[in-house]
């Protein structure tokens, strides 16, 4: 006998004054993923007589018409638990009421499904970032994560080399410097953190789209003010690279004067099929160049923008660090998110049916419209899977 089957002969001994172990082969067993609470019920039935256990369980199915699924010793209660399938029984309430009032019958019940408590991320930042919550990108999760989908950060330089980013960061240019920096600096690291912080590091925090790969193209430079700063040239240059690199999605948290060339660069990468995110600004007229028509203005809940958290927002900072941010740039951010999202699950979408799956996916947070990433991705026809926020 192993071990346990002497402590269940012990308990035998200590209590009813006999020992009759039950061998392991003789328990029926079967998935516990496989019994669902519509279809089984879980009964118990005292162990006063561990030899008359088989035949008292295949009495009980003939009797009330169920087949037996499963069986275990419960030694901690001294019960054998018993599970039958009730698939076939149209009353399945008046079955168990029958069962309470047999005497061989100790307890019946249907099995009931559990859920955990904790929190689906090991990061310790993810209590903290209540964006994911607002947006049901969590629960998105559970369809998507952005797999296989590129998205090309056009902004200051993003740190690589952090424990967030580190392996979602699969490509670095630099079109300010002619000899490439390793600079890290803050505003492209917060955007990439927004986007893709990884969620299988147990560190820091998670990304919108957590599996998605993210380009850093280096267009913008931060001044000694710490603020960011582009011109057409760079700009030019890098919307150039993404788009005969073929990139999916462009984050363009920048904004400035109208320029025909970054327009003409912009239109480009829109007929080419990449989806262009830019942030909205923060005034009530949208900036260039989320005003270009065909690209996703981010920002506050304003017609013609979609709506995304952008207030004290915790992401990625420069050397290993954490820190709060705010503004249109982050609604971006977490927009370019979502879009991954919809790309990883139908990477055919045109820019115009992306577009149109977001102006679907706004819900109400009181009076506040917010994007969803469930509605999301449940707006595009086909969706291989369902997505419950």
């Amino acid at each position: 006998m192993n071990r346990i089957q002497q402590l269940f002969a012990a308990f035998m001994v200590l209590t009813f004054g006999f020992v009759h172990p039950v061998q392991a082969q003789d328990w029926r067993l079967v998935d516990a993923d496989q019994i669902t609470p519509e279809n089984y019920l879980i009964l118990t039935v005292p162990m006063d007589d561990p030899a008359a256990l088989a035949s008292v369980a295949q009495e009980i199915a003939t009797q009330f018409g169920v087949p037996l699924a499963a069986e275990w010793p419960l030694l901690a209660i001294a019960v054998h638990c018993l599970i039958y399938d009730a698939s076939n029984i149209a009353n399945v309430d008046a079955l168990i009421s029958a069962m309470e009032a047999d005497d061989r019958i100790r307890t019946a019940q249907r099995v009931n499904d559990f859920e955990t408590s904790e929190t689906p991320y090991a990061d310790p930042l993810f209590p903290l970032q209540w964006s994911l919550g607002r947006m049901h990108a969590t629960q998105a999760h559970l369809v998507s994560t952005g797999v296989g989908v590129r998205v090309g950060i056009v902004d200051s330089a993003v740190d690589s080399t952090h424990p967030d980013l580190s392996h979602r960061v699969i490509d670095k240019r630099d079109f300010v410097k002619v000899a490439p920096a390793s600079y890290a600096e803050a505003h492209g690291t917060a955007i990439a953190g927004v986007i893709a912080a990884d969620a299988t590091n147990a560190t820091g925090m998670v990304g919108v789209a957590p599996d998605a790969d993210l380009i850093g193209l280096r267009a913008c430079w931060q001044t000694t003010d710490g603020e960011g700063k582009c011109n057409s040239f760079s700009l030019a240059r890098a919307l150039n690279f993404a788009i005969v690199n073929d990139i999916d999605v462009i984050n363009l948290s920048v904004g400035g004067p109208d320029d025909p060339l970054i327009k003409e660069l912009v239109v480009a990468a829109i007929e080419a099929g990449s989806i262009i995110v830019a942030a909205s600004g923060e005034t009530e007229i949208t900036a260039f160049p989320a005003s270009v028509s065909g690209v996703i203005a981010a920002g506050a809940g304003m017609q013609g923008r979609i709506p995304a958290p952008m207030v004290d927002v915790i992401s990625t900072a420069p050397d290993s660090r954490h820190r709060y941010v705010s503004g249109s740039s982050i609604a971006a951010a977490h927009v370019s998110g979502v879009v991954a999202l919809l790309l990883a699950e139908h990477p055919d979408l045109t820019p115009s049916e992306v577009s149109d799956a977001l102006d679907t996916a706004l819900v109400l947070e009181g009076n506040v419209p917010m994007l969803d990433a469930c509605k999301a991705l449940n707006s595009v026809g086909g969706s291989p899977n369902v997505c419950q926020p």
